[in-house]
């Protein structure tokens, strides 16, 4: 169904726009067509919508189970939104670039997030990376809350949290993490890597073409049948995010009116390549973009630290900071 899905999305990638899609709050009215995490046809993304809107009339701590690149800080930002309480403050809290203390003081000090942040949203990205104290401290603070909202003096600020892990792997790791993941579970949501959901590609390729080059200042720009095509079977790993900066690329490198394969980048082109075309093939530029991609990903992981990010690569340090070195002098010489 899905592949039939996403053949008649590329045959058909001319057809009348669709309605604007919108979410009613209370009391507004937010149109979801302006965030690509809400873009596609899916059953995910429909499902997606509907969990957001019987969560924004709740205060339940709220649990987005997801891959990278997904845009769950997005997701979080509209269900803050789309509740009675959008005008009050979102804060986003980085578990990846703060150490144990800093996090702990910056949620849980005097005049932390929990305490000022009464009536706002708290997002945490990612939930099972916490120190284990602050995992406990907030299956602590969730439960107190819940024995306070039976009592109807339930306070303090909504809690989304965010995981890229799955619940199932993490239970002979972690206890307290799986423990806390189990206890924010019934209000949660898993929203699909773009592997899995490649009839949502066609539709998220238009709108971030559209974004983009409103950004970038271009005139308008139509993708062709073939490059479509290639971008619905490539294997997102990292997802929009990824799917975004390849389109940004073929924008950004040349101005033609029209993206064609070409234009997309080598591991794109090739991913699926089961001969050499007769035109032949730019090997070291593959193994360039291969390199930096797992590069990029080793760095996101570690949260930019570039010790862990060596170890994880089989690299020494410097060996790594020659090959970034290269990869921003490469970068200069061709804008």
């Amino acid at each position: 169904m899905a592949k039939e899905a996403v053949e008649q999305a590329v045959a058909h990638q001319s057809l009348q726009p669709r309605p604007a899609l919108t979410l009613v709050g209370t009391p507004r009215v937010l149109p979801l067509d302006q965030y690509e995490c809400f873009i596609g046809v899916s059953t995910n993304v429909q499902g997606l919508k509907q969990f957001i809107s019987v969560q924004a009339a709740q205060r339940t701590p709220t649990l987005l189970i997801g891959e990278r690149g997904l845009r769950q800080e997005q997701v979080a930002r509209v269900l803050h939104q789309a509740s009675e309480n959008w005008a009050q403050p979102f804060f986003a809290a980085n578990a990846h670039s703060l150490d144990s203390d800093a996090l702990h003081s910056l949620l849980f000090g005097p005049r932390g997030m929990i305490e000022t942040c009464e009536h706002g949203t708290i997002y945490i990205n990612e939930l099972t990376r916490l120190p284990a104290l602050l995992q406990q401290r907030f299956a602590a603070h969730i439960e107190e809350q819940r024995w306070r909202g039976h009592s109807g003096k339930q306070t303090g600020p909504r809690l989304i949290f965010a995981t890229e892990w799955n619940p199932a792997e993490i239970k002979a790791e972690n206890r307290i993490a799986y423990g806390l993941v189990e206890l924010l579970r019934p209000s949660g949501f898993t929203i699909k890597p773009l592997r899995e959901r490649s009839e949502d590609i066609p539709y998220l390729v238009r709108h971030l073409v559209a974004r983009l080059v409103r950004r970038l200042g271009k005139g308008p720009h139509e993708i062709t049948t073939a490059a479509l095509k290639m971008l619905c079977d490539y294997n997102w790993e990292g997802n929009i995010d990824e799917l975004e900066g390849a389109l940004e690329s073929a924008l950004v490198n040349l101005p033609p009116q029209q993206i064609d394969e070409t234009l997309l980048p080598s591991r794109i082109r090739y991913a699926a390549l089961k001969s050499i075309p007769p035109s032949g093939i730019d090997l070291p530029q593959m193994v360039d973009d291969f390199e930096r991609r797992l590069i990029e990903t080793a760095l996101l992981q570690t949260g930019n630290n570039q010790t862990k990010a060596s170890a994880l690569l089989g690299l020494r340090v410097q060996t790594l900071n020659m090959k970034l070195k290269r990869f921003k002098e490469k970068d200069e010489l061709s804008e």
